[in-house]
């Protein structure tokens, strides 16, 4: 774990920008109970939730070791789960709950076997040591997609991009901390940690090249059509 400049910067935003969520929340929390004829106790449960994932973002900041990664990773997915579910009796957050759960669990799982490859070449999991170790070829090129899949779908880039707005039906402040400045810069964050590695991959490069123009594209066609 440290403190770094990309960690700085990263663990600034979550908190930051999450303190000003947690101060919103304090007047819209429970004008949402209520209109939702829910007691005010229930909001215990979204501060909870709330702090968890804004300290698995600072964990996720502060790692250096790809297997804190992956822990840090799955409680921001857990803790968005149960986030942008909050209202558990609405079938739509719940769904929408599920579907962000299953795209960025699902794809964590990617980041853990990218993790594993690179563990068993070069007998680490640490980043520093593994940006001095790893050379180009085909298995860096497969560990580094793998995880670079993990990172594209959790900042929602096409094509893995679908479950972002079902993700909206969250109560207002989730989607504003969650979906618009923390759970999404997750992935950016994930690509700069490992940057050290992908840069040594012509083929990685051009594959997130690729990605990033292609959703770009598809975002101002979807502002164009609006």
């Amino acid at each position: 774990m440290t403190l770094d400049g990309l960690a700085a910067l990263y663990a600034l935003l979550a908190t930051g920008i999450g303190f000003l969520v947690l101060v919103y929340s304090g007047r819209y929390l429970p004008l949402h109970l209520e209109h939702k004829g829910r007691p005010e106790s229930e909001g215990t449960r979204f501060y909870g939730f709330m702090l968890l994932f804004m300290g698995a973002m600072v964990g996720l900041a502060m790692a250096q070791d790809l297997i804190l990664v992956f822990v840090f990773w799955d409680l921001t997915a857990i803790a968005s789960y149960y986030l942008i579910g909050y209202d558990r009796h609405d079938l739509d957050s719940r769904a929408s709950a599920l579907m962000a759960l299953l795209v960025t669990g699902v794809t964590a799982v990617l980041l853990l076997i990218g993790a594993l490859l690179l563990y068993a070449t070069y007998g680490t999991y640490s980043v520093p040591e593994l940006a001095g170790l790893t050379r180009p070829g085909s298995l860096l090129n497969v560990a580094g997609l793998l995880i670079a899949v993990a990172a594209l779908a959790k900042s929602a880039q096409v094509p893995l991009h679908f479950w972002l707005p079902r993700a909206m039906a969250a109560p207002t402040p989730v989607s504003a901390y969650l979906h618009s400045a923390a759970m999404v810069a997750a992935g950016v964050l994930l690509l700069g940690r490992v940057y050290p590695l992908l840069q040594k991959s012509a083929f990685l490069l051009d594959v997130l090249l690729v990605v990033g123009l292609v959703s770009i594209a598809f975002g101002v066609c979807v502002l164009s059509s609006v």
